[in-house]
């Protein structure tokens, strides 16, 4: 069989996430080490490049889990775009070179198709001043106008699903 397990398959951001995407966090991907309990900086095993995993939300109104994580392969931590709100900490961002790798994941006690996201390239997404898209829609669940007042702040980068 010409596909192999781990088989990256390429795939476009509009196909994945045709409603877009907000950033909320970056961090390093740690690799562990059962035997020394050690921790080290993760590493792409096809291309050697440092893994940085992308916090995301899925501003698609219908997807069941709204908070999604993408490995990003890259030789330094990238730097997420400015909010679209200072303090909501929503960055509207595309992905570039995007692949999906499909997987059984057992680990919720019964078995279903799972998928690992990467990329090679992170950049601002196109929303406008107004707080909308380039199509005119306003981000999906966002409420731009609202000020926020004392007690509603982020609820920790943690999307509830709809």
């Amino acid at each position: 069989m010409a596909l192999q397990g781990g088989h990256r398959f390429a795939v476009s951001m509009d196909e994945v996430f045709p409603h877009g995407l907000y950033a909320m966090s970056v961090d390093q991907a740690q690799d562990f080490d059962e035997k020394t309990r050690a921790r080290t900086p993760s590493k792409d095993k096809q291309t050697g490049s440092l893994v940085w995993s992308v916090t995301c939300i899925d501003r698609d109104p219908e997807a069941r889990v709204k908070e999604v994580k993408v490995k990003l392969l890259a030789p330094y931590m990238p730097e997420l775009p400015p909010e679209i709100v200072p303090g909501s900490g929503l960055r509207p961002i595309a992905f570039s070179g995007m692949t999906i790798t499909p997987y059984i994941d057992e680990g919720r006690g019964r078995a279903r198709l799972a998928y690992s996201m990467r990329a090679t390239g992170l950049s601002a997404a196109s929303i406008g001043a107004s707080g909308q898209d380039g199509a005119g829609r306003a981000p999906a669940g966002s409420a731009t106008s609202a000020p926020r007042g004392p007690g509603q702040g982020r609820s920790g980068g943690q999307a509830s699903a709809a």
